[in-house]
């Protein structure tokens, strides 16, 4: 029994590793990671000796079923085995996870661990690059990176947007779990004192790697602390930040601001002009929303795969052919309402936990904004739902002892 358990523990580890990085060489065509693809292939050994199925498995399976079939029917000629498989294999490992997880293989203290060691693994990996850039050194584990930009640098994910995210989301976890240890609401006041590494470690992450969003989802987690007594020590920890950040001379939060501004104006020139790299998630929800239909055939069971990157390159500047994109709308155009809806569903219910809401942002932000075939969407899945495992545990420990 204590193999498995520690075999179980093990496979848990490996999955949210491999979900939470992407190590340059493990990036092959597209930046697929590999590693991860590798860790996904593992899952089904897993769904093999599964004993039970939850109800929103069910909705899992079904929207399975139908990225396979919507396509098939509808638009065969669009039909392609490789893509449908890499989304199956997606929500297969999240299946696999979910059976670990209810092994009890998976202790409080064993995920709390799990996520600070994540934190310091990007910060460490992010100053070594750093001290590399400074010194002319070859940069340590560096991907997609432009020497005209020597201090934007990815860390331990394929970008270093990809990493204000990762790291965003990390953080949040760590201090919602903290709140289970602790037994009462995260304080600044009583742990920071415990935390101060880890906050020092996320915050030189998110304010140095040279990322805009990065300030975005540092205004995201702050916000879990707004409250009349919190307001004077988060205006301190602001005010640090952007001491720090004037320091290094960056730019990221201005460049923030414009962005978040433009957005506001609905207007599809202002926000690229605004900044075009980060108008590139934006602009084709826009577009994809004004085509989504529930009136026509195609509108329920989708226009066929790869549909959206025969005509997005056409609609938006500075864009290579075949570009895509559009979060999961695309999936709604690609798919058709059905698949949509499903995941929609799913994904929601998965995370959902009531009281806590900045959840339903980072699902919006890191789910609904993003490719229904993308890492950070199925870790973020995975993570908040490991979340609400653990604290739907712990109210029924609670009220077990009450009774």
């Amino acid at each position: 029994m204590t193999n498995i358990r520690l075999t179980s523990t093990f496979f848990l580890i490996l999955i949210i590793v491999s979900l939470a990085i992407a190590p340059a060489f493990a990036l092959g065509e597209g930046n697929r990671n590999l590693l991860l693809i590798g860790v996904m292939l593992l899952s089904p050994i897993v769904l093999l000796k599964s004993q039970f199925l939850f109800r929103l498995d069910l909705l899992l399976l079904l929207f399975l079923l139908s990225i396979v079939f919507a396509p098939m029917l509808n638009h065969p000629e669009s039909f392609r085995w490789s893509t449908v498989l890499y989304s199956t294999m997606f929500g297969l490992t999240f299946l696999a996870y979910e059976q670990l997880l209810y092994r009890n293989a998976f202790s409080l203290e064993n995920y709390e661990k799990l996520l600070r060691y994540l934190i310091y693994a990007y910060f460490i990996v992010l100053v070594i690059q750093q001290i590399s850039v400074m010194t002319g050194l070859p940069i340590f584990n560096i991907s997609n990176y432009d020497p005209t930009e020597p201090w934007k640098l990815n860390s331990l994910s394929a970008e270093p947007s990809h990493s204000a995210r990762i790291v965003a989301l990390l953080m949040y976890c760590y201090i919602t779990i903290k709140e289970l240890v602790v037994d009462r609401k995260y304080s600044f006041n009583l742990d920071f004192k415990n935390d101060k590494w880890i906050w020092i470690a996320f915050l030189w992450t998110m304010t140095t790697m040279g990322s805009g969003t990065a300030f975005v989802f540092i205004a995201i987690i702050l916000l879990k602390f707004m409250k009349p007594k919190s307001v004077f020590p988060l205006l301190v920890l602001v005010a640090i930040i952007f001491f720090i950040i004037n320091l290094l001379g960056e730019n990221s939060i201005d460049r923030s601001m414009k962005f978040l501004i433009a957005v506001l104006s609905f207007d599809e020139k202002t926000i690229m002009l605004a900044d075009h790299s980060a108008s590139l998630r934006v602009i084709p929800m826009m577009i994809l929303a004004k085509m989504s239909s529930i009136t026509t055939i195609d509108g329920w069971f989708g226009h066929g795969i790869d549909y959206v990157s025969t005509f997005l390159y056409q609609r938006i500047a500075g864009v290579p052919k075949g570009f895509s994109g559009g979060g999961l709308l695309q999936l709604w155009i690609e798919y058709g309402f059905l698949s949509f809806s499903l995941f929609i569903i799913f994904s929601f219910l998965t995370i959902y936990r009531k009281g806590d809401y900045i959840s339903i942002i980072f699902w919006f932000m890191l789910v609904f904004m993003y490719s229904i075939n993308s890492q950070i969407l199925w870790l973020t899945v995975s993570l908040l739902y490991t979340n609400k495992y653990f604290f739907t545990k712990n109210n029924q420990l609670n009220k077990d002892i009450t009774q």
